[in-house]
């Protein structure tokens, strides 16, 4: 039998429910209003000093006002004053670069260049697949002497590098040894960049990840299948100097390599904000691969590198082997502003599979192996046989594999 509620009642409980609402919206209200009056005093003091160094300025200054740049410094040095060195201010053309590189986009003429500071030269670490570098003959290790006619100094090595990249379809001459015979190459910009390097010896692959990019996961794929299907028992990932890229795309490269998680988190990284919450959360599928592995580390390991690494040994995959990593466990976010720059801002910690927070403390390797100064300092472009971290990790996968 169906009772009936007078309207009486309902219109009580109709009020009741709107003075409810209304309770709990003016509480929140005014927390928010009193921490912004709290804030304002701080703020329009700020405000004011900067107001009254800009009219000081104005008036006095002798040269001249470029307000682009004036402003550009203005940006800046608030991101900087987080104290935090992963929250920085980009410019327009710098926002576009980055973006550009993020989506592995980044114009060259396709190889990761070192500068010897003894030999006061350039050396190709690096060189991409099918790059214009590579199809005019410049290979791994050659040593670049000159650029355009200009020869390599210590004064001018970084302009000279900045050369090798950019400006699509813009063409550089570059003067180089190879196997100890000079060689001169014209050289057309313009090629997706490779953020993954592979190679093999004897069963152990190498794969060296130079960032963490959004096609950083489908060359790792690649790389991972090719060495397999050429013999390859076990791996080698060298993430030392890797900081470049995002905790997103890092995740996407674990999840060719890990199965679900299933542990810990449940994920392969939760990202929480200063208040505890998780604003993201990092997911893996059921592929996976089931080979021995160890992750080479070390002071430049950061960010997404170290996630990667963190997340392999959590899964019982890999070990690590070298020194302790940078401890960037953060993630930032870019914001774009009305200017057509854009904030790039640390929003969350990352907690990984497993392990603790490694924020502030780094990893620590499973072998500590420290390479002497001489061979860190060339490092880019050290060979296997000479790299002790390298070798204490392929004797550690050639025993097992």
């Amino acid at each position: 039998m169906n009772k009936k509620i007078s309207l009486g009642l309902s219109l009580a409980i109709l009020f009741l429910a709107i003075a409810i609402t209304v309770a709990v919206t003016m509480s929140i209200s005014m927390r928010t209003y009193n921490k912004l009056i709290k804030d304002l005093p701080n703020r329009a003091k700020m405000y004011q000093n900067v107001s009254e160094i800009d009219d000081i300025i104005r008036t006095n200054y002798y040269g001249f006002i470029n307000e682009s740049l004036l402003n550009s410094d203005v940006y800046a040095g608030y991101a900087e004053g987080l104290g935090d060195k992963y929250s920085y201010y980009l410019t327009a053309s710098e926002y576009e670069v980055y973006k550009n590189e993020l989506q592995g986009e980044k114009v060259g003429i396709g190889v990761i260049a070192y500068y010897d500071e003894a030999e006061t030269a350039i050396y190709i670490a690096e060189i991409s697949e099918k790059s214009p570098a590579a199809q005019s003959g410049l290979s791994k290790g050659d040593k670049i002497i000159a650029i355009d006619e200009e020869e390599v100094t210590a004064y001018n090595y970084e302009e000279l590098i900045d050369k090798l990249n950019g400006d699509r379809l813009s063409s550089i001459n570059v003067r180089y040894v190879h196997d100890g015979k000079e060689a001169t190459a014209g050289v057309v910009k313009g090629y997706n960049a490779q953020s993954v390097y592979y190679s093999k010896n004897g069963t152990v692959g190498y794969i060296k990840i130079t960032d963490f990019y959004s096609t950083t996961a489908s060359q790792l794929k690649k790389a991972v299948d090719s060495l397999i299907k050429d013999g390859a028992a076990s791996l080698i990932f060298d993430v030392r100097n890797t900081s470049g890229g995002t905790i997103e795309y890092a995740a996407q490269a674990l999840d060719v390599l890990v199965p679900v998680a299933s542990d810990g988190n449940s994920a392969l990284a939760l990202a929480k904000n200063k208040d505890g919450e998780v604003i993201d959360t990092f997911t893996s599928d059921a592929d996976n691969i089931q080979m021995k592995m160890a992750v080479l580390i070390n002071s430049g390991t950061a960010g997404p590198a170290e996630l990667f690494a963190c997340d392999l040994r959590d899964f019982g995959l890999a070990q690590l082997v070298g020194v302790t990593s940078a401890g960037n466990g953060t993630m930032q976010e870019s914001f774009n502003l009305s200017n057509g720059g854009a904030l790039i801002l640390t929003v969350a910690e990352i907690t990984p599979y497993v392990s603790e927070s490694y924020n502030g403390v780094g990893l620590t390797p499973d072998y500590e192996v420290k390479l002497p100064s001489e061979k860190n300092a060339k490092l880019a472009i050290l060979s296997q046989a000479e790299d002790d971290q390298y070798q204490k990790a392929y004797s550690l996968l050639n025993n097992v594999a």
